[in-house]
C-alpha cells in the first residue's frame, strides 16, 4: 500500500453518538484486529488544515496527503495484528476521500435513529471537558506532525475550562460546508440536526460509489439487541474467524438508550429537530 503500511484498514462510518465507539471497541475484541483508540481528525486533515470543513474531496486526497495520513495513523499502531480498524465521526463527511486513501479499507456503516443521535449531540456539546480523555488522547499525540490542530484544539479546550465556551465561537464534532454561519445564527438543537442529516446524506451518497463488496451497514438498535450475530456477521465480511468473539464478555451491551431522543426533549425542540431530519429519518426507515 506504500508508506510502510502493512494492515488492512477497517474504517467505521457513522455520525458523531451514533454509538461508534462502543462498535469500534467491541471489534477490536477480535484477536486479529487492532484499533486506533481515539477520533484522529487532525490526521485525517493533515495536508487540508486551511480547509475550514471536514467535507474533503477525494482529490484532496494527493499523493503527499496519502504519505502523512499513512504515517499518521501508524503511530498508533502498536502490534502486528493483521487488520486496524479506525473511527473518527468526520469521516461520516468524506468517505470518498477516505477511500482514496485507503482503497482497500473495509468500510462499516452505523446508523441510528436521528432524533436519538441529536438528543445526544445536544448534551456533548454543552457538556465540560473529559480530563481523563482528553488526557490520555494527549499522551499520544503526534504534535510535530499535527501542531496546528493541538494548538486550536488546547485554546479551546482551556476556554472551556475557564467558563468562556460559548457556543456561538466555538464548534463540536464533524464540520459541515456552513456550520460556523448555522452556530452563529441558529439554536443548538437546529444545528445538532443538520450535522446528523449532513453526515447520513455524505455517509451513504459516498459509501455507495465504494460498492457493497467493502461497505457493510448495520443499525445501532439492531445490533445492541444481538451484538454477538452482528460480531459474527462482521468477522465473515472482513474474513476473520467469528469464534473468538464467542468467549468475549458483551454484558456491557444495553439497549437502554434506544428511543430517549424524543422524551428527552421539548415538545418545541422535537418539532424543529423533526422539521429537519424527518426525510433522512423516512429513506432510512425509521419513520
Amino acid at each position: 500500500m506504500g508508506s510502510g503500511v502493512s494492515f488492512i484498514p477497517i474504517i467505521l462510518i457513522g455520525a458523531a453518538r451514533s454509538g461508534t465507539k462502543l462498535l469500534r471497541d467491541t471489534i477490536a475484541l477480535h484477536s486479529q484486529i487492532e484499533k486506533v483508540p481515539y477520533d484522529i481528525n487532525y490526521i485525517w486533515r493533515l495536508g487540508n488544515e486551511a480547509i475550514p470543513h471536514d467535507e474533503l474531496p477525494p482529490d484532496n486526497a494527493t499523493p503527499e496527503v496519502i504519505r502523512k495520513i499513512h504515517k499518521g495513523i501508524l503511530h498508533y499502531r502498536k502490534t502486528q495484528a493483521p487488520l486496524l480498524i479506525e473511527k473518527t465521526v468526520s469521516n461520516s463527511l468524506r468517505p470518498t476521500f477516505t477511500n482514496r486513501v485507503f482503497p482497500n479499507a473495509y468500510y462499516i456503516h452505523l446508523i441510528r435513529d436521528g432524533r436519538d443521535v441529536v438528543e445526544s449531540s445536544l448534551r456533548q456539546w454543552l457538556a465540560p471537558p473529559n480530563w481523563h480523555y482528553i488526557m490520555k488522547k494527549a499522551s499520544s499525540y503526534p504534535i510535530n506532525q499535527a501542531f496546528g490542530y493541538a494548538l486550536n484544539y488546547s485554546i479551546t479546550t482551556i476556554y472551556k475550562m475557564l467558563g468562556f465556551h460559548d457556543i456561538k465561537t466555538s464548534t463540536w464534532g464533524p464540520r459541515y460546508k456552513g456550520i460556523d454561519v448555522d452556530v452563529k445564527e441558529n439554536d443548538l438543537v437546529t444545528v445538532c440536526s443538520l450535522q446528523w442529516r449532513y453526515s447520513i446524506e455524505k455517509s451513504l451518497h459516498g459509501l455507495k460509489k465504494i460498492g457493497d463488496d467493502r461497505v457493510y451497514t448495520l443499525r445501532y438498535e439492531d445490533f445492541v439487541v444481538d451484538p454477538y450475530g452482528y460480531l459474527s456477521q462482521i468477522a465473515s465480511f472482513i474474513g476473520v474467524n467469528q469464534d473468538d468473539y464467542l468467549g468475549a464478555d458483551l454484558s456491557h451491551i444495553s439497549r437502554e438508550n434506544v428511543g430517549k431522543g424524543c422524551s428527552a426533549v421539548t415538545s418545541e425542540q422535537l418539532n424543529i429537530m423533526m422539521s429537519i431530519i424527518t426525510e433522512p429519518l423516512q429513506q432510512l426507515g425509521y419513520i
